[in-house]
């Protein structure tokens, strides 16, 4: 079920069991004519990254609309196993556009499994009240036929058996999971991911002043060259999510700011991050 391109999605790590059932699961559905595209949660095979998709991130699935897609959070390899790795929605179009999720695939699994289609849980990251979610699956089933609805039903009864998934308050998860996630943060960055301590040596907390218009000149570049020169680990990876969200790393954009981050990414030897930026441009 996986071949060489999503061998090299993974990089070092050894792809999850879920990932593997999740595959199948696509394929099965697909020999009776549906998908999991159906319910908003369609795996991903090959994968090229948006823009704003975080350097550290493994895509594993997608919702079908508007670029959004889930993916592993890495935290620049400080998980040692993807199966424990938290999950991050990346929504293109909208602000902010990254979410924090889950606190791992399994969760996750959980969460896709607690709504009618996968892509409400973008909408509902920023939901406080139970009622909100209410509303929202009543208006989306309102404009569903009764057809669509069976086979949803069904699609998701299979979900259940293969990932063995339970409900659960999709509100409350978000409020604990992204307060959990705020209490882990060494040091915060403009994406709202922050980066998490790895080296508990390390004190200080300088962060780069990107420019208000978004320059990179010459001048600013040699700035940005001098800031790293003189920063500690974490300054630098804070400095890759900032710079990776500030500017456009991508192919006719920034690409002054794209190959500073190849070069400062490589020097840190993370080099499936690095792989990631590079095929961008």
């Amino acid at each position: 079920m996986v071949d060489k391109e999503q061998k090299k999605t993974y990089g070092q790590y050894e792809i999850p069991n879920e990932i593997h059932l999740l595959y199948q699961l696509e394929n099965d559905l697909s020999n009776e004519g549906l998908s999991l595209s159906q319910i908003g949660f369609q795996p991903i095979y090959q994968f090229v990254p948006y823009w704003i998709t975080p350097p550290d991130l493994i895509a594993f699935a997608s919702t079908g609309g508007g670029g959004i897609h889930f993916g592993f959070l890495t935290d620049f390899h400080s998980v040692s196993n993807l199966s424990e790795a938290p999950i991050v929605c990346v929504t293109p179009t909208n602000d902010p556009p990254l979410r924090y999720m889950a606190r791992n695939i399994r969760e996750f699994l959980n969460l896709a499994y607690s709504v009618p289609y996968a892509e409400m849980l973008e909408t509902m990251w920023n939901y406080e009240d139970e009622k909100q979610i209410i509303e929202l699956i009543k208006e989306f089933e309102k404009d569903t036929s009764e057809n669509w609805k069976r086979d949803r039903e069904y699609i998701q009864t299979r979900y259940q058996q293969v990932f063995g998934t339970k409900k659960l308050d999709v509100v409350n998860y978000f409020i604990q999971v992204k307060k959990e996630r705020a209490e882990t943060i060494y040091m915060t960055t403009l994406d709202g991911l922050g980066v998490v301590r790895t080296k508990p040596s390390i004190k200080s907390k300088q962060h780069f002043n990107f420019p208000s218009n978004r320059n990179i000149d010459e001048v600013e570049i040699e700035k940005m060259r001098t800031f790293l020169e003189h920063s500690n680990e974490t300054e630098k990876l804070v400095f890759v999510r900032d710079a990776h969200y500030r500017y456009v790393v991508s192919s006719g954009y920034d690409e002054a700011i794209w190959e500073l981050l190849l070069e400062l990414l490589i020097s840190l030897k993370l080099e499936d991050e690095a792989e990631s930026v590079s095929e961008r441009c």
